[in-house]
């Protein structure tokens, strides 16, 4: 992958990297992947290959900086930071919730700060690094208020680093999904469906190649104007 940029996906496994895999590699991109296991990891590892037969990979929990220095490559500079990772689990704010709050906080937003300190000094310059925020941040979960603060710590993020890696030309954005049609809403979608669309204008949930292919965009020679966003995929449902 020497002659290759080289991308590299958290969560992997999940359901918005199975669009962006091939397309990054039809792209050019050389691949990295990480995801929490190996049951995760390897199917989208044996996917990417057919399309980047050197496509690499780790498995990682990245749950300390010292296992998301291990996830990087082992080697080399990395043109691409794209954080994908996460977990969705309802709570309430009450003792009870406590654990899983904190569990949902490390899992979506620590990880996101250690990965970028752990990739810091091998981040090219003019790189792009795109994190995943969430609808739960911009409009408020009442069952995910972990997850609605996490979401809105890495908007922080992604606005600071936008700043603080300018002079390097690295840019910086997240995204907001509404409810896309991949494993991690299912529940809540099947519970909730109907009432969940009464709120989206174009009726209709989000697919992942719609989300995918906005990563893409931001990761291209095309967006080269673009850092410090948050840019909403939703169908409509927020405006400005």
């Amino acid at each position: 992958m020497a002659d290759k940029k080289i991308a590299v996906i958290t969560g992997a496994g999940g359901g918005i990297a199975a669009p962006l895999l091939p397309r990054l590699a039809a792209e050019g991109w050389g691949l990295h992947l990480t995801d929490i296991s190996d049951a995760m990891l390897a199917p989208a590892l044996e996917e990417a290959r057919k399309h980047d037969p050197e496509a690499t990979g780790a498995v990682s929990a990245l749950d300390t900086p010292e296992a998301c220095r291990a996830a990087l490559p082992p080697s080399g500079e990395i043109h691409a930071l794209v954080h994908l990772a996460g977990i969705f689990v309802a709570h309430q704010v009450d003792e009870a919730g406590r654990e899983v709050y904190r569990r949902t906080m490390a899992a979506n937003a620590d990880n996101a700060f250690d990965l970028v300190a752990a990739a810091d000094d091998r981040l090219a310059d003019h790189g792009r690094i795109v994190f995943i925020s969430s609808l739960a941040f911009t409009n408020g979960s009442p069952d995910h208020p972990g997850y609605s603060m996490a979401k809105g710590a890495l908007v922080g993020l992604t606005r600071a680093l936008s700043k603080g890696l300018a002079p390097r030309g690295i840019l910086v954005n997240a995204l907001a999904p509404g409810s896309i049609e991949t494993p991690m809403p299912a529940e809540v979608i099947a519970q909730r469906g109907p009432a969940l669309l009464e709120r989206v204008p174009i009726k209709r949930f989000g697919k992942p190649e719609e989300v995918s292919g906005v990563i893409a965009f931001l990761l291209s020679p095309d967006a080269g104007y673009i850092s410090g966003q948050l840019i909403r995929i939703d169908g409509g449902m927020t405006n400005g």
